[in-house]
């Protein structure tokens, strides 16, 4: 059996944004970012994401990192 390799293929960041309560429910307004460097560092990224969350009108609920990668023999 030989070994599995990874290959990261895309990487994208999510912000989701603090929408208010509506009906009981939190409202989100997510914004996606892609073409992100597959070498970025998770620092980084969170570092852009807060910087980029200041110039919003709404809060800044959580960032997300999505990697697409790719399982190969």
């Amino acid at each position: 059996m030989m070994a599995i390799e990874t290959v990261k293929e895309k990487m994208s960041l999510k912000l989701e944004l603090d929408g208010g309560i509506i009906d009981g429910k939190q409202k989100i307004h997510p914004k996606s970012f892609t073409q992100i460097k597959a070498t970025a560092e998770d620092q980084n990224l969170y570092n852009a994401a807060t910087i980029i969350a200041s110039l919003q009108q709404k809060n800044l609920l959580k960032v997300q990192k999505v990697e697409i990668t790719t399982l190969t023999e």
